[in-house]
């Protein structure tokens, strides 16, 4: 892997379709994650370097920038998504420890944000995730797909294992966090069926998520010929399965509408349907659900 240090003018970016939010902020470019499915491997193109995984661009002014975003008259303190293309808590952040900065600069400002990761590595830092919580608002949402081990440590091989994600969630929710859980992506085949739904679904409510968001794998742009490619590798009787699924970018109506009455069965049965769609800038992508 290699790793370059960048210096960045601006920290926040603002996209116009929001997902939590319209505001993201990447501390990295590039993760160490190595998740095959990786949505934002097409974000490397503008850096110049196809190599998502072995390519890793630390900004290191990260909270200066963001100092200097905050104080500017146009900035109207909207919730930022922390970790909207990468994650914050990848393995690079033991050894960077950026996000306490950032963290700082936040509550300094008095400005709240969203937080996604695969990683535990974040309770480092629930101090001061308390800290910002009583001056603005915090929310931590766990990325999980896979509860099997064999399966996770092979889609998600430099993560922290989905049941240590979601055991997280019970730690921050004792400190007055709002916690939530992304329920993706759910692979056809590997990770749709029952046994590990249920599995997400009962430890999300165990240890007190407030939201539980499913969606289906989606492929876009060049993310799906490398999936295949690592699906081939890891999985090579699935790929003829999954495949058919995927002639375009989303998976067959089908097979989604089969998917969702799984999901429904499973909100009705750990009471999980009513807080999905708290905020309105999740409600366009969770309509389904």
């Amino acid at each position: 892997m290699s790793v370059k240090e960048i210096t960045c003018k601006t920290a926040l970016h603002y996209h116009d379709r929001a997902f939590a939010t319209n505001w993201d902020l990447n501390i990295y470019r590039g993760c160490g994650h190595r998740c095959i499915y990786c949505f934002a491997q097409y974000s490397h193109k503008y850096l110049d370097t196809d190599h998502f995984f072995d390519d890793i661009f630390v900004k290191t002014n990260i909270s200066d920038a963001l100092d200097s975003d905050f104080i500017k008259q146009s900035w109207s303190d909207d919730l930022v998504n922390v970790c909207g293309v990468t994650d914050a808590y990848q393995p690079l952040e033991k050894e960077y420890v950026l996000m306490p900065k950032v963290i700082e600069t936040f509550i300094r400002r008095r400005n709240g944000m969203i937080i996604t990761t695969k990683s535990t590595l974040l309770l480092r830092d629930i101090d001061l995730l308390e800290e910002l919580n009583k001056v603005a608002r915090v929310e931590v949402r766990v990325s999980a797909s896979a509860i099997d081990e064999s399966i996770r440590e092979r889609i998600e091989p430099f993560s922290s294992s989905t049941v240590d994600r979601l055991q997280m969630l019970s730690r921050l929710n004792d400190r007055g966090i709002y916690t939530g859980v992304l329920m993706m992506p759910i692979i056809p085949y590997l990770t749709d069926n029952v046994e590990n739904l249920a599995a997400i679904f009962k430890l999300s409510k165990e240890n007190g998520a407030k939201s539980i968001i499913p969606q289906t794998l989606h492929l876009r742009g060049n993310t799906k010929q490398v999936f295949f490619t690592y699906v081939q590798k890891l999985f090579p009787k699935l790929l003829e399965k999954i495949k058919p699924l995927y002639r375009g970018s989303y998976v067959d109506k089908d097979y989604q509408e089969n998917f969702r009455q799984k999901i429904w069965s499973l909100r009705k049965k750990y009471d999980f349907y009513n807080e999905v769609c708290e905020r309105n800038n999740f409600r366009k992508q969770t309509s389904l659900w």
